[in-house]
């Protein structure tokens, strides 16, 4: 990870990646830490850029997922050991 008070130095670049590989390359600077990206189109708005879909799919999917975990922590501490076919609802 970088220096808190950047001391180090930086340098301004720009990449032009394909559509197909563009994910998997801005995922790994990410990963790494080292880099901040510059939005080069700030009057777009979110639901007019590329890739929206997608985007949409990844939050409905967390959304998902989260729900999910949810559920299994409530269902983990829950003592089912004393349920009978009475106190079922």
């Amino acid at each position: 990870m970088g220096s808190l008070f950047r001391s180090e130095e930086v340098c301004l670049v720009q990449l032009f990646l394909q559509s197909g590989s563009a994910y998997n390359c801005v995922s790994e600077l990410g990963e790494l830490g080292l880099v901040e990206f510059r939005d080069l189109n700030p009057s777009v708005n979110a639901f007019q850029r590329k890739f929206v879909s997608e985007v949409r799919r990844c939050e409905e999917m967390e959304k998902t997922f989260s729900e999910l975990f949810f559920f299994n922590c409530d269902f983990n501490n829950t003592d089912y050991t004393n349920i009978t076919p009475e106190n079922v609802v």
